[in-house]
């Protein structure tokens, strides 16, 4: 997060935020499980357990879609058969791209 979504002040960090008071502290949690499902999904990867990766990068996009989440889906999408889904994905970090 760059600004705070209600007054659009610099985020500087803090649960809540300096200029309107808005309670930040639930999108910065958010965040930090969409990280965290990510780092896992990456673990699975080279573990091999594919599985996991899907389902640990499916949650991490359901969370916060960034492009990193996206091209993570769309490899596991790949290595699950899910080849509809891994099309959309991979056209969703195109979009999320620009």
């Amino acid at each position: 997060m760059k600004q705070c979504p209600t007054c659009n002040a610099k985020y500087l960090g803090k649960r809540i935020c300096h200029r309107c008071k808005t309670d930040l502290g639930v999108l910065t949690d958010i965040e930090d499980s969409a990280m965290s499902h990510l780092e896992k999904a990456v673990a699975a990867f080279t573990m091999r357990d594919f599985n996991m990766m899907f389902f640990h990068s499916k949650r991490s996009c359901s969370l916060r879609r960034t492009p990193e989440a996206a091209k993570v889906l769309a490899c596991a999408s790949l290595l699950m058969s899910k080849f509809n889904l891994a099309v959309d994905e991979w056209s969703s970090v195109n979009r999320l791209m620009r």
